[in-house]
């Protein structure tokens, strides 16, 4: 084999080891969905989303609110409407979807946290970038209790994007959303994707094996037209 492809198949090596390993799915679930991705049942309780404050409603886990709006009174509607099978649903603190609000505010600001663990995956960093909506709002989101500041939701009509590219642990992640409900009802609807971000050397030898590739077409090239007969010329 020669000198030059051997280098070439090495360099392949180098690259396809270089680009992370990841698992069936990294990073946190998208609201109302089980761990397959499905949607969840009409008011069941979604398994990755806690409720941590207020105390009136956690430390329990959240509900998925499969009608997707308000029902029996205004703004019926009101809501966006779920996603298509494996986005995302609305989750409340409440199978009721309707709570009472405590009349020092105690029930206002509600936090739903979920976890998600990266340790399966390798990879040099990672960058979650999503979208959210909540009644009456969002006023806050946290990863890891460090809070992210310009991502809040004004209401539950529209989505506000979001994206997080620092402080992302190589294992166990905390993720929070603070909700404000001054007028019942009230809900949260999330949905994320985890992506790896390669390291700045690896973006290199890609470009490396590129420009590689592309020299040992064009010196095979030249080589062929070298040996190639000529026609005798009068």
């Amino acid at each position: 084999m020669h000198p030059i492809t051997r280098a070439a198949l090495a360099l392949g090596v180098l690259l396809a080891a270089a680009g992370p390993v990841l698992a069936a799915r990294p990073g946190p679930y998208n609201t109302g969905v089980d761990n397959a991705g499905a949607p969840l049942a009409s008011y069941a309780v979604d398994p990755h989303y806690q409720i941590v404050s207020p105390s009136v409603f956690g430390p329990g886990y959240a509900f998925h609110d499969a009608d997707g709006a308000p029902l029996g009174g205004p703004p019926a509607g009101a809501w966006l409407t779920d996603g298509l099978a494996g986005a995302s649903s609305w989750i409340t603190p409440s199978a009721a979807l309707y709570i009472t609000d405590a009349p020092d505010g105690s029930t206002d600001r509600i936090t739903y946290r979920t976890t998600f663990d990266l340790s399966a995956y390798s990879a040099p960093a990672w960058q979650i970038v999503g979208r959210w909506a909540a009644d009456d709002g969002g006023v806050a989101i946290r990863l890891n209790g460090m809070a992210l500041s310009g991502f809040t939701v004004p209401d539950a009509t529209g989505w506000q994007a979001f994206t997080i590219t620092q402080g992302i642990l190589p294992g166990v992640n905390v993720l929070e959303f603070d909700t404000l409900s001054t007028q019942s009802p009230t809900g949260l609807r999330v949905e994320m994707l985890t992506s790896a971000v390669p390291e700045p050397a690896t973006g290199l030898l890609w470009l490396a094996g590129l420009g590689c590739a592309g020299w040992l077409r064009a010196r095979r090239r030249v080589s062929i037209d070298a040996t190639s007969p000529t026609e005798d010329r009068a």
